[in-house]
């Protein structure tokens, strides 16, 4: 307040000294001049300075969403981001690797995918760190992904801690090509809070109702064959009289979608209504404006006595299989020769044969599968499919969401299976939910798929390897899928292996340096032998970290060079085609522990 008072005080002397100039007889004056524009700059910035109070931006680190925080364009179709400016990596190594997105996979465990060009015969190295700063390997935490050809990596995280992460190209012990920086944060999960409920709410088979309490249903009885009285209370009254509405299915009916009885006499407070002989209704009394319903009454159910279809289905689950995808699962007691209809809705709480409907043939089938839009409520319901197709039972309704699915595979070891020629162990780890278990995919084509592969079901969600029977000396491609029924929803990424030749016997007898092989005929190329440190994936002879090369074709031991330190090791032996630089044929994998 005060610097705008010496403001105008400033102004003021300013203006009159306009009109105060000594006008001296005899003398030119000049013309009266105010202040100047300078001036009245000034003069203006300083009282926009007063008036606007300035803004200090400061970011929060710690307000953290679910969304991670990167640096990298092209993540859409996942969560959305926020962006932030890279710090440029240069690299004079030929290779280039670009984080293209990093997102939350399961509950502490982040995905991190990116883009490489180049070469990668060792795989990649994720590096993270909570510090701020450039992380790199070995110096700081790190995940190993041996696959050349993997684009993605998960690692595990801490809620409300800030990561700086790259992904880099590991290649003799080392990591030589960095990729750009990616920043993120992960907040805890927030709870739902329940919902505040008011005394006119009431649940009813799963649905909220909101109601008038004071119209109310008093009383429902017999009246006979069909026949059923009905009384109720009004404390408010209606003008235009009353509707009775009712529905088989739905435990909420409305005047708007389900059939009514109409009372035209304000002052009533009974009637009768009709009904089939061993069904029971739900029902609902609403006041009438003479248009629509108003207000309506807490629900009330009444069974009409007589005899009953012994024709019972009851909805037990729906599971979600895949993103987008859900099986629905129900008993059924009675006979049901035409099968089931599973009909299901986002809009109508009652869902008929007019909404989405699956059909289900086989009478003995007690599931089902629907689809929808993720994120979005289905009400759903199951019927017994009649002579004439339509629906003659039904079953109670249920509501679900689905919910995005968050699954993700990746092979973790693989290797022969020395008791069956051409046979494969492989092992996996997965994140998110597997109702339906796996499908382990073996296929000549790089990009395996259910079409052009072997199958190989694993039923057990909690199972993490099994075995793929192929042919001997043949390269294959393997991958594993997350089965929904006998298709595939995510599938990992494909790794490559060629199976063991027929009578080509790779031995150790206890010296780690020393190695003995079998085959039936020799190779007048020779042999070379390779193998990798700390990997359970093996690898192809080109891209083994260490290789020996054996020239004799009739010697049938060799002693490593190269002293192999503690750890743990893959060894293979393949026939050499000297001519041709690469190997014809393999042994098997030999897997050694050095102490």
């Amino acid at each position: 307040m005060g610097k705008r008072i010496l403001l105008f005080v400033i102004i003021i002397i300013l203006t009159l000294s306009t009109g105060c100039d000594l006008n001296l007889l005899g003398t030119s004056q000049g013309a009266p001049s105010g202040p100047s524009l300078d001036e009245l700059s000034t003069i203006s910035a300083i009282l926009t300075q007063d008036y606007i109070s300035p803004t200090l931006e400061i970011s929060d680190p710690f307000a953290f969403t679910p969304t991670p925080i990167l640096d990298i364009p092209g993540q859409g179709g996942e969560l959305p981001t926020a962006t932030l400016t890279p710090r440029p990596t240069k690299t004079t190594m030929p290779g280039e690797i670009k984080i293209s997105s990093i997102t939350q996979k399961s509950p502490g465990v982040a995905i991190i995918k990116w883009e490489a060009a180049g070469d990668f015969p060792s795989g990649f190295k994720i590096v993270y760190s909570e510090q701020q700063n450039q992380p790199t390997y070995p110096e700081n935490t790190y995940a190993s992904v041996y696959t050349s050809t993997a684009r993605a990596g998960v690692i595990n995280y801490d809620y409300d801690k800030i990561y700086y992460v790259r992904v880099c190209r590991f290649t003799n012990s080392a990591c030589d090509v960095y990729s750009d920086l990616g920043i993120f944060a992960f907040a805890a999960p927030t709870k739902t809070p329940k919902p505040t409920r008011t005394p006119a709410v009431v649940i009813v088979n799963g649905v909220e109702v909101v109601y008038d309490p004071s119209l109310v249903i008093t009383k429902m009885k017999t009246a006979g064959s069909g026949k059923a009285y009905i009384e109720w209370t009004d404390y408010v009254g209606s003008s235009k009289g009353y509707r009775i509405v009712y529905s088989h299915t739905s435990p909420v009916p409305s005047d708007d979608s389900d059939p009514y009885f109409a009372v035209g006499d304000p002052k009533a407070r009974s009637a009768f209504v009709d009904g089939e002989d061993g069904n029971g209704y739900y029902y609902r009394l609403c006041r009438f404006n003479g248009s629509k319903c108003t207000s309506y009454s807490k629900p009330y159910v009444f069974n009409f006595p007589g005899s009953k279809s012994s024709d019972v289905i009851t909805i037990t689950s729906v599971q979600k299989l895949s993103e987008g995808v859900a099986r629905v699962g129900w008993t059924a007691e009675g006979s049901f020769p035409n099968g089931f209809k599973i009909m299901y809705s986002k809009t109508t709480k009652t869902p008929t044969l007019s909404d989405s409907v699956t059909t289900v043939s086989d009478g003995s089938a007690r599931s089902g599968t629907v689809s929808g839009d993720v994120n979005s409520t289905y009400y759903v319901q199951v019927c017994k499919v009649s002579s004439t197709g339509g629906c003659s039972a039904y079953s109670q309704i249920v509501y679900f969401t689905f919910s995005p699915d968050y699954a993700y595979i990746e092979i973790s070891a693989i290797a022969d299976n020395p008791s069956v020629a051409g046979s494969i162990d492989l092992e996996w780890y997965a994140y998110g939910n597997f109702p339906d278990g796996y499908l382990v995919l073996l296929s000549t084509d790089p990009t395996p798929s259910t079409s052009n592969s072997t199958v190989f079901p694993v039923g057990n969600e909690y199972t993490d390897n099994a075995t793929a029977v192929g042919a001997p000396n043949t390269t294959y491609y393997l991958s594993v899928c997350k089965a929904v029924g006998s298709s595939c929803g995510y599938t990992s990424t494909p790794v490559k292996f060629t199976t063991a030749s027929t009578g080509f016997q790779l031995t150790n007898a206890g010296d780690p340096q020393v190695y003995n092989w079998s085959i039936i005929s020799s190779n007048p190329g020779g042999y070379h032998i390779f193998w990798v440190k700390n990997n359970y994936l093996t690898p192809d002879w080109n891209i083994a970290l260490t290789q020996q090369a054996i020239v004799d074709p009739d010697v049938r031991t060799v002693t490593l060079s190269s002293t192999l330190t503690v750890g743990h090791y893959l060894l293979r032996l393949c026939t050499w085609d000297a001519d041709a630089s690469t190997c014809t044929s393999f042994s098997n994998t030999l897997e050694i522990d050095v102490n």
